[in-house]
């Protein structure tokens, strides 16, 4: 078994100076060593002081064992030590290199693990939470770790691990390798901040920084108006075959012929070439003008958002997925009309089944026990919608896939934050962003149209990742509102300026 070394300026271990017949006193004369360093913050000099005292040895009491099963490597640097330990809950216990970065299992996630506990039934702390995942934020990608606890008897090593496994540099990917750590979904937000988010969050960045760099092509097709009301912004991921049926609902009013001007967004390199050709004949067979925005690579929902509002120049942004298609001429003037109330930011419509059942009708925040989350909810689905005369009214925030919101108040709040891992609560987001600076969220009924709910997030992971990544944005999210998102649901009638 290898050793732990002290990290001495001589490099001689205590022991060395003791004759043999010395040497049997060790367990009684580092008794009280060991008590001091149990009360020491881990790593700091006065423990390593304690640490230097001690020997190392290649005996563990009985009961104490513990293995590194693996270790991942980030390329913007830490490590993440996955493995298990079964020792007395005072025991000094810490992974270290050989380069001197010492890191304590008291800042690991810990959890069960019925399978050490069945190996070691009737042992000592065998019902303990030997199970750890921890992240190392300073320990050199190359480094060899050693699991290692100081007991009377002096450091034991119990267990080294070579050559971590370097993660990818895709977000998504790097993810989909950290969410396989075994963990069980109900504890696994208690892990998000300690282990994940710190290892992910620095890949989200760098991306972000890259995809900033990177050339935007704009091409237009036909006389886009030179000072319209609002910019409709349509990112296109993997099928863009809807373009024409909302097309063919857009020429169709002229409210919006008169105000607005569109922007695609495509979001997919596989699909620009075809994209172009498409809406070249589109444009040729509708005489619509609009404006095709391209960035290289794929940027997700809300670093296409972002990418088409850079390009956008309307007074007011509206944000529509593709697979929304318009019901009826007007949605869009109703949307507008939704500003005539006070301090109204977002405004938001009413999205309908296929079958014309709700599926959106506003969100509102619930706490699920079950994940520690909070999540969105879109309280109705499935019944009928609103009747025809319905009165706009304030509601906790409204689905990113139909949402108007001004310019000026869009680029106050940063935008849409494109931290997020893949998808989900990107629009909650930006709805909370806006409540913080006053405004308020309202839905407005009378704006009607389908929303077709494609499913076009596969390929990536199965239903663990898929289960994972929510409750990792769900944890980022509720990390930035906790407040407001416990606040009572707000949902009331918008009351209208006076005319005055």
């Amino acid at each position: 078994m290898a050793n732990c070394r002290p990290f001495v300026a001589t490099g001689l271990l205590v022991a060395d100076a003791l004759e043999p017949y010395e040497a049997l006193r060790l367990p009684r004369s580092f008794a009280e060593e060991l008590g001091k360093m149990s009360t020491l913050p881990p790593g700091s000099s006065a423990w390593r002081d304690m640490r230097d005292r001690l020997p190392n040895t290649s005996k563990a009491p009985a009961g104490v064992h513990g293995y590194l099963e693996g270790v991942l490597a980030s390329p913007e640097g830490g490590l993440v030590a996955a493995g298990w330990a079964l020792h007395p809950a005072d025991m000094p216990i810490w992974i270290e290199d050989e380069f001197g970065t010492v890191q304590s299992l008291s800042t690991a996630f810990r959890r069960a693990r019925g399978d050490v506990t069945a190996a070691y039934a009737g042992a000592p702390w065998a019902e303990m939470d030997c199970g750890f995942i921890m992240y190392l934020a300073d320990v050199d990608a190359t480094a060899t770790l050693r699991l290692c606890a100081a007991t009377e008897d002096g450091v034991v090593t119990l267990s080294v691990a070579n050559r971590p496994e370097a993660l990818p540099a895709a977000p998504a990917l790097a993810a989909q390798r950290l969410f396989g750590i075994e963990t069980e979904d109900h504890l696994f937000h208690r892990r998000v901040p300690i282990v994940d988010m710190p290892v992910l969050g620095p890949l989200i960045e760098r991306r972000q920084a890259e995809l900033a760099a990177l050339p935007v092509t704009v091409t237009d097709f036909g006389d886009l108006p030179s000072a319209p009301a609002v910019s409709i912004i349509i990112p296109l991921y993997r099928r863009f075959d809807f373009i024409e049926h909302q097309l063919i609902e857009f020429i169709r009013d002229p409210g919006l012929l008169a105000s607005a001007e569109l922007v695609y967004v495509i979001d997919d390199p596989d699909i620009h070439a075809d994209v172009m050709a498409e809406v070249a004949r589109l444009h040729n067979l509708y005489a619509l003008p609009l404006r095709l925005v391209s960035g290289v690579r794929n940027r997700g929902f809300s670093g296409a958002n972002n990418l088409g509002a850079a390009h956008a120049r309307g007074g007011h942004l509206l944000f529509m997925n593709s697979d929304v298609v318009p019901i009826a001429p007007g949605w869009l003037a109703e949307m507008q009309a939704g500003f005539d109330a006070d301090d109204v930011g977002i405004v938001g419509a009413q999205l309908l089944f296929p079958d014309g059942g709700v599926q959106h009708s506003g969100m509102e925040f619930r706490f699920l026990d079950r994940f520690g989350i909070w999540s969105n909810q879109h309280p109705g689905a499935g019944l009928p919608p609103d009747p025809a005369d319905a009165t706009p009214r304030t509601v906790p925030a409204v689905t990113g896939a139909c949402l108007l919101i001004p310019r000026d108040l869009f680029d106050a709040v940063g935008g849409w934050d494109a931290s997020y891992l893949i998808g989900d609560f990107e629009d909650s987001h930006l709805c909370l962003a806006v409540r913080a600076t006053g405004g308020r969220i309202v839905l407005q009924p009378r704006a009607m149209l389908t929303h077709l709910e494609r499913q076009s997030f596969t390929g990536v992971g199965g239903d663990y990742f898929r289960v994972r990544m929510t409750i990792f944005n769900g944890v980022r999210h509720q990390m930035r509102w906790a407040e407001m998102l416990a606040a009572p649901a707000e949902v009331r009638p918008v009351m209208q300026r006076s005319a005055a």
